[in-house]
C-alpha cells in the first residue's frame, strides 16, 4: 500500500523515517526503494518518449549512473535516461545531479551502504544508515519539488503518452 500512488510520497517518507527508528536496515531498503520509484515517476511524468516504451527501458534500470563494462558493454543508469528525456526537454538546470544535489553522495554512500545490506556483507553503521536514509529521501523530495515545479504532479496518475515529443 505505502507505493501505491494515492498514498504520496510525502506520507511515505514520513512513513520510512518512523520505520527507521525501529529499524534502520529497513529503512534504508525502504528508502532506496522509494528514492528508484520516484526517480521512474519523474522520467515517465517528464519525459518526451512514448510512455510504453521509456516503461520498458526502465525496467532494466538498476544504477543511478551510466557505466562502461570491462567487456565494453555499456550500461545505462538514471542519469543517461533523464539527460535524454528531462534535460532535452527542460533544458534549464534540469541535469540529474544539479535536481538532487548530492548525486555522488548518493552514489559513492547511499547506494553502497544499501549495497552492503542487501548483499548480506555484515553490518553497517548507525551513522551510514541514517545518512543513506536522508540522502534517499532528500533525494526523492527534490524530485517531487522539481516536478511540482514543471507542473508534473509525481502523486497523481501519469499521462499516457502514445507518440513521442508529446508533452504531459
Amino acid at each position: 500500500m505505502m507505493f501505491n500512488v494515492g498514498f504520496g510520497s510525502e506520507n511515505r517518507e514520513n512513513r520510512i523515517r518512523k520505520i527507521a527508528k525501529e529499524d534502520l536496515t529497513v529503512g534504508v531498503i525502504l528508502a532506496a526503494v522509494h528514492f528508484e520509484w520516484m526517480m521512474k515517476r519523474a522520467i515517465l511524468a517528464l519525459g518526451t518518449s512514448p510512455t510504453p516504451q521509456l516503461r520498458e527501458e526502465l525496467k532494466d534500470v538498476s544504477r543511478r549512473v551510466s557505466q562502461k563494462r570491462k567487456d565494453g558493454y555499456q550500461q545505462t543508469g538514471f542519469d543517461t535516461i533523464w539527460k535524454r528525456e528531462v534535460d532535452a526537454r527542460i533544458n534549464k538546470r534540469s541535469a540529474l545531479g544539479t535536481v538532487l544535489g548530492k548525486l555522488t553522495d548518493i552514489r559513492d554512500k547511499a547506494i553502497k551502504t544499501r549495497g552492503h545490506i542487501i548483499h548480506g556483507n555484515g553490518t553497517v553503521k548507525k551513522a551510514s544508515a541514517e545518512e543513506a536514509i536522508d540522502l534517499y529521501l532528500n533525494a526523492g523530495a527534490k524530485l517531487r519539488l522539481f516536478a511540482n515545479k514543471h507542473g508534473v504532479d509525481l502523486d497523481s496518475r501519469l499521462k499516457a503518452r502514445i507518440k513521442s515529443g508529446a508533452r504531459p
